[in-house]
C-alpha cells in the first residue's frame, strides 16, 4: 500500500511538472514563426550598428537576444532606413521597430510600445571649437535623419532651409566632416559614440526635454507577446541587465 501512495505521488508531481512546462511554453503568431523579426536601421551607434562581418549588434541587439531567448524566440534584423522601419510593423513584414525608437504620442497611432528602458537628451555634435550652441543653432545648417525626433525638432524651431535630412546619421555624420552641414541634431548617445570615432567632434549639450527609448509592436497585433516582452524586460531593468548592457556600449 506504501509502494501504491508513492508512486501515484511520484505520478502526481510528474504530471504536475509536465504541465508547468507546457504553461511555459508559448506559441506566438509571429511573421514568421519561431523568430522575432525586428525593423532597424544599423547606423545608431551604441544601441544599433554592424561588425566586421555586417551582423547588427549593440545595445538593442543585446537586450533582445536575452528577451527572444527567455521567450522561445529567435530574433533577426531587418535592416532598412529609420523612416522605413517605423513603417515596417503595420505593412506587416516585422514584428516591430527596435531602432532607438523614442516613445511619442504620434507614433503610438500605429505602434504599441514596451515600458521605456533608457531616457535620452538631443545633442548637438559639431567640429570642435565651432562655436555651436542651443542659444546660435538656428543661425546654422542642421543635418538629421529623416523621421527621427532630432529631424522634428529642427523643422519645428527653425525650418526648413536650416535642416538637411538624410536616410542614415552614417550620411549625415559625413555631411558633417565634409562641410556640407554644420552640425547634427542627434540623441546624446549616439553623438557620443560618433565623436569617439571621428576625430575633432564635440558633443555641445541641448534644453530640449529628456525622452524615453521602446520597442514598437505592430498596434494591436500582439498582446499577448507584448506583455511577455514588457515582463521580461522589467526583469532585466531590476536585475541591472539593462544598466549593465548600455555601461558595456558607452566603454
Amino acid at each position: 500500500m506504501k509502494k501504491l501512495i508513492a508512486l501515484i505521488a511520484v505520478l502526481a508531481l510528474s504530471l504536475t511538472l509536465v504541465s508547468s512546462a507546457l504553461a511555459e511554453t508559448k506559441t506566438y503568431n509571429t511573421v514568421d514563426a519561431g523568430k522575432f523579426i525586428y525593423a532597424t536601421s544599423p547606423d545608431f551607434p551604441p544601441f544599433e550598428d554592424r561588425d566586421d562581418n555586417d551582423n547588427v549588434i549593440g545595445i538593442e541587439p543585446d537586450l533582445l537576444a536575452l528577451i527572444c531567448e527567455k521567450l522561445g524566440l529567435t530574433p533577426e534584423a531587418y535592416p532598412i532606413d529609420f523612416d522605413s522601419a517605423l513603417a515596417a510593423p503595420a505593412s506587416g513584414k516585422t514584428d516591430a521597430v527596435v531602432s532607438g525608437v523614442t516613445i511619442r504620442e504620434d507614433r503610438k497611432a500605429s505602434l504599441d510600445f514596451t515600458i521605456p528602458y533608457v531616457t535620452i537628451t538631443q545633442a548637438i555634435v559639431c567640429k570642435a571649437g565651432a562655436g555651436i550652441t542651443m542659444e546660435n543653432l538656428g543661425n546654422y545648417m542642421i543635418g538629421v535623419q529623416s523621421g527621427t525626433t532630432g529631424h522634428i525638432y529642427a523643422v519645428d524651431d527653425f525650418g526648413e532651409d536650416h535642416t538637411l535630412a538624410y536616410d542614415k546619421y552614417s550620411l549625415a555624420f559625413q555631411a558633417l566632416m565634409n562641410g556640407q552641414v554644420d552640425c547634427i541634431l542627434v540623441d546624446d548617445l549616439v553623438g557620443q559614440a560618433y565623436a569617439k570615432r571621428l576625430p575633432g567632434l564635440e558633443v555641445v549639450p541641448t534644453t530640449y526635454e529628456p525622452e524615453e527609448f521602446g520597442f514598437g509592436f505592430a498596434k494591436g497585433k500582439y498582446p499577448e507577446l507584448l506583455a511577455d516582452f514588457n515582463a521580461a524586460l522589467q526583469e532585466l531593468i531590476d536585475t541591472g541587465k539593462v544598466e549593465e548592457i548600455i555601461l558595456k556600449w558607452n566603454e
